[in-house]
């Protein structure tokens, strides 16, 4: 007897429908899987003959062929346990399929030896698969429920064990599972308010905020760097809903979803450590996975101590900083993963760090150009905002003066984002801006063009520059509040490009 169950399999974040066919007949008791599987469906066998028996449903000695198809495309993962046991359990006549659900549902998840229906990967590109083909739901673990219920006007059926995918099967039973509730918590402990000082970087970490804009901050040891972009978390507004589901997706392919906070529902910040290797930051690998910049997608990748980066890892942002997706090639298929992100730099200014506080630095001058050097032009040129911090003096540190809170700062950036949505679209920040919207919206008077005219000559911006400052004044006139882009607003732009 022939059953066919549906399924899916994914290729970095694309998913594909997966026809799970079984074939049972009289002959050598054999149990074969094919279809270009790898080891964790080989191994499914041994699972499923096991949590068939523990579950009551104790396999007939038959030949049992089951064919991924399409044969051709290559299949990962665990999550093809369920399908494969219901369907093995139709066509046995352990259940009946009296309703037609095998047509209208996709179904995942791994199995234990004991029956029980475990969390998989991917279960929300799964679920986005099966509205975009007309399918009326997907069955899929409690433990995925959340994620998954972030897409609307599907059928989403938990189930916990193959008990209760029989139950559903044979009488569309929806059981109602106690599942557990979920811990939203998005507070951060920590707040601008904190910081003394440094009046510029903060303004510019409100300014890279509300437009999206990247930014590098380079200063003396103990000025305030890491404090001040950790804090950079804090002042970012709520995600959209599109934000959350494009998060979320990619953290589930990722395997990176928490169990008590199985929604990202906040902006993702990824701090990598300086010995990161290029595919751990881009993505890729034997079993091609999302790398730092696509798990920072909707949030900010913070390279701290970023000069002490491998320049290959460096020279690998251009493209994903850029284009905002990455794209990794193999012989045979293309991936694509998203990496639209806000990338938050530090660095010292030379390899001692006192390069700005006078005597102190004990570097030559051939030194501090090596080192500031590990920076390529076309890399500082994709980023909008360079600001240079010192030490603080003893005036600034002993002086008790109360500092904006990033609660205040948050309702500004908060204030200008909202502007951009309703100019450019929900969820594009000006950053976001092609040429045509740049011509639009980034109008200069005649006397300010004239004025913008000389600084290009004396700076030697380039193309990009001179579209990545004209974006920022117009960042700086929402927060202004101001319809147009007046020169204050140019110059203060202006002022955060590396002279």
């Amino acid at each position: 007897m022939n059953k066919r169950v549906l399924s899916c399999s994914y290729l970095g974040a694309q998913s594909f429908l997966i026809e799970v066919e079984i074939d049972i007949s009289t002959g050598l008791p054999i149990f074969s899987i094919i279809g270009l599987g790898d080891t964790a469906i080989s191994e499914s066998k041994d699972r499923i003959k096991t949590a068939l028996k523990n579950s009551n449903f104790p396999l007939i000695p038959k030949k049992i062929i089951v064919n991924l198809s399409p044969a051709g495309l290559k299949k990962e993962g665990a999550h093809f346990d369920l399908p494969i046991s219901i369907g093995i359990m139709v066509a046995m006549g352990f259940i009946k399929d009296k309703f037609n659900i095998l047509n209208n549902y996709l179904f995942i998840g791994e199995l234990s030896l004991s029956g029980k229906v475990k969390s998989v990967k991917g279960a929300i590109n799964t679920v986005i698969l099966a509205k975009e083909l007309g399918y009326k739901g997907v069955v899929l673990p409690a433990d995925n429920y959340y994620e998954a219920n972030l897409i609307k006007n599907i059928d989403i059926i938990p189930v916990s064990s193959l008990k209760d995918a029989s139950d559903f099967i044979t009488n569309n039973i929806k059981k109602k599972l106690k599942l557990k509730p979920i811990c939203i918590d998005n507070q951060i402990d920590i707040d601008f308010s904190d910081v003394k000082g440094q009046t510029m970087a903060k303004r510019g970490l409100e300014i890279a905020a509300a437009g999206k804009h990247n930014l590098i901050m380079i200063g003396s040891p103990g000025s305030g760097k890491t404090m001040l972009c950790k804090r950079f978390q804090t002042i970012l507004p709520p995600l959209t809903d599109n934000e959350i589901i494009k998060a979320t997706k990619i953290h589930s392919i990722a395997g990176k979803l928490s169990k008590t906070n199985p929604i990202i529902t906040s902006p993702p910040f990824r701090s990598p450590h300086h010995t990161s290797s290029p595919v751990s930051i881009i993505g890729g690998g034997k079993k091609i996975t999302p790398g730092e910049v696509s798990l920072a997608s909707t949030g900010v990748l913070f390279l701290d101590e970023i000069a002490e980066f491998p320049r290959a890892v460096l020279e690998s942002l251009r493209q994903p900083i850029e284009d905002k997706k990455v794209s990794i090639t193999r012989a045979l298929y293309k991936v694509e993963f998203d990496s639209d992100f806000i990338l938050i730099a530090a660095s010292n200014p030379c390899p001692c760090g006192y390069y700005f506080e006078g005597d102190r630095c004990n570097c030559t001058q051939t030194e501090v150009n090596k080192y500031m050097k590990k920076f390529s032009g076309p890399i500082m040129d994709r980023i909008d905002l360079h600001i240079e911090i010192r030490q603080l003096s003893e005036t600034e540190l002993t002086t008790l003066n109360k500092c904006k809170s990033s609660k205040e700062i948050r309702s500004n950036v908060i204030k200008a984002r909202n502007i951009q949505y309703s100019r450019l679209g929900i969820g594009r920040c000006n950053s976001d801006m092609n040429q045509s919207e740049i011509s639009k919206y980034c109008v200069l008077s005649k006397e300010d063009r004239l004025y913008f005219k000389k600084v290009i000559k004396i700076l030697n911006i380039s193309a990009r520059s001179y579209d990545k400052i004209l974006t920022v004044a117009r960042t700086i006139a929402d927060l202004d509040n101001s319809h147009e882009i007046h020169k204050k607003h140019l110059m203060e732009a202006l002022s955060f490009r590396k002279k």
